[in-house]
C-alpha cells in the first residue's frame, strides 16, 4: 500500500496546479495550505486505503509529471499550456485505470473544467 504522504502530495499538487490555471499564485504557498488542508488529507487516507492496488512506483510516477508540470510551469509563465500539462497527467491516470479517470478527490471536476476530454481527442488526430 502507498502510503497516504505520498497521495497527499501528488493530491495537493493537482490541486494547487489547477489553481495556477485560473490565477497567478504562489505555488509553495498554495500547495502548503492543501497538505495541511483537513478535506485533502482526508481524501488521502480514503485513497490510500481504496486505492491500495496502485504501486508506489505509480504513485511515484503521478507526482513526478506533476512536479514536472509545477517546474514548467515556474519556467515558462502563463499559457494554455498549463491546462494541457494537467490534462496529460489525468489522462495517464484515465488510460492505466482502463479509460476511466480513478474517483480521487476533485479529478473528475478538473478534468471537465480544464476540458481535459477535448485536448486529448485533438491529440488524437
Amino acid at each position: 500500500m502507498v502510503p497516504f504522504e505520498q497521495w497527499l502530495q501528488v493530491l495537493a499538487w493537482t490541486k494547487t496546479l489547477f489553481e495556477a490555471t485560473k490565477a497567478a499564485i504562489d505555488l509553495e504557498e498554495v500547495y502548503k495550505k492543501y497538505r495541511r488542508d483537513p478535506e485533502t488529507v482526508r481524501e488521502a487516507h480514503r485513497v490510500s486505503i481504496e486505492f491500495s492496488t496502485y504501486s508506489t512506483a505509480e504513485v511515484e510516477s503521478i507526482l513526478h509529471r506533476l512536479e514536472g508540470c509545477r517546474d514548467r510551469f515556474v519556467s515558462q509563465g502563463a499559457g494554455r499550456d498549463r491546462a494541457g500539462c494537467i490534462c496529460s497527467v489525468l489522462d495517464e491516470a484515465r488510460e492505466g485505470n482502463g479509460g476511466l479517470l480513478p474517483l480521487i478527490d476533485d479529478w473528475q471536476n478538473i478534468y471537465e473544467q480544464l476540458g481535459c476530454s477535448r485536448r486529448s481527442s485533438a491529440r488524437e488526430f
